[in-house]
């Protein structure tokens, strides 16, 4: 295979390595918000997006990818396109918009040719969105009658309000908060199988730079499951823009 059918797009690789969107939302974090969660699943794609039930506008989307870089790319761009888009608006997007995206430059490609077919799963994602959205409206619409009528708050001030307090904080108050949650819902794990984590430094309130120790330094999930979990525990429990990255220049 020649140069050029590797090459893939600047823009591409970005979204690949350092994905913002990636993870998770769950039907209580949807019901706080006030939002309909509406759920996809296609082949190696899930998608996750909150849907402001009023106006059936995306608030926020997530995604998990289960193949390799090309599907991160696409869940990333896609997740980023969609915010604030009328879901009619978000579901009507194709794999092509997504591919000319990622392009650095408007007449070249962004991937390479053999790895465009995976771009064709978008539109089955968006037909599965779409079926998916009337009846998470629904349950969205219920759960906020409920909270009216318990004189629960509906919207998301006191999400922001949590994030201004972690914002707040100075790094080594970060990382004071990130071991806490880390020594309780991560590291008995890690250890159990013989391996650890550090938190080496956080980069403006949501980049994690971590340091794998003992066996998860070799393990084939460090850049997968394993780190998948980490960034999900943080993102749920502390700040859900959290962006956990391994530093793999050493482990120890």
């Amino acid at each position: 295979m020649s140069v050029t059918e590797e090459k893939f797009s600047e823009k591409f690789e970005a979204a690949a390595k350092s994905p913002k969107h990636r993870g998770a939302y769950y039907q209580e974090e949807a019901t706080e918000k006030g939002m309909a969660l509406v759920e996809a699943k296609f082949k190696d794609m899930k998608l996750y997006w909150l849907v402001d039930p009023g106006e059936d506008r995306v608030y926020s989307a997530k995604f998990f990818a289960y193949g390799g870089k090309v599907s991160v790319a696409i869940g990333e761009t896609l997740s980023g396109m969609v915010q604030n888009l009328t879901l009619d608006e978000a579901c009507s997007l194709l794999g092509a918009d997504i591919e000319r995206t990622l392009r650095d430059d408007p007449d070249a490609p962004a991937v390479p040719e053999s790895k465009k077919l995976a771009f064709g799963n978008v539109p089955e994602l968006l037909k599965l969105i779409k079926e998916n959205y009337p009846s998470a409206k629904a349950v969205a619409l219920a759960a906020a009658g409920i909270n009216r009528e318990e004189g629960k708050p509906v919207g998301i001030k006191e999400l922001n309000m949590q994030e201004q307090a972690w914002m707040g904080l100075n790094e080594e108050e970060q990382i004071q908060q990130i071991n806490i949650v880390l020594d309780a819902k991560v590291r008995p794990a890690l250890m159990a199988d013989g391996g650890n984590v550090q938190v080496l430094e956080v980069i403006d309130g949501e980049k994690i730079i971590i340091q794998y120790q003992g066996a998860c330094g070799s393990c084939s999930t460090s850049m997968g499951g394993t780190l998948s979990f980490i960034e999900q525990t943080l993102r749920r429990e502390i700040y859900k823009d959290l962006q956990v990255t391994p530093n793999m220049d050493m482990t120890f």
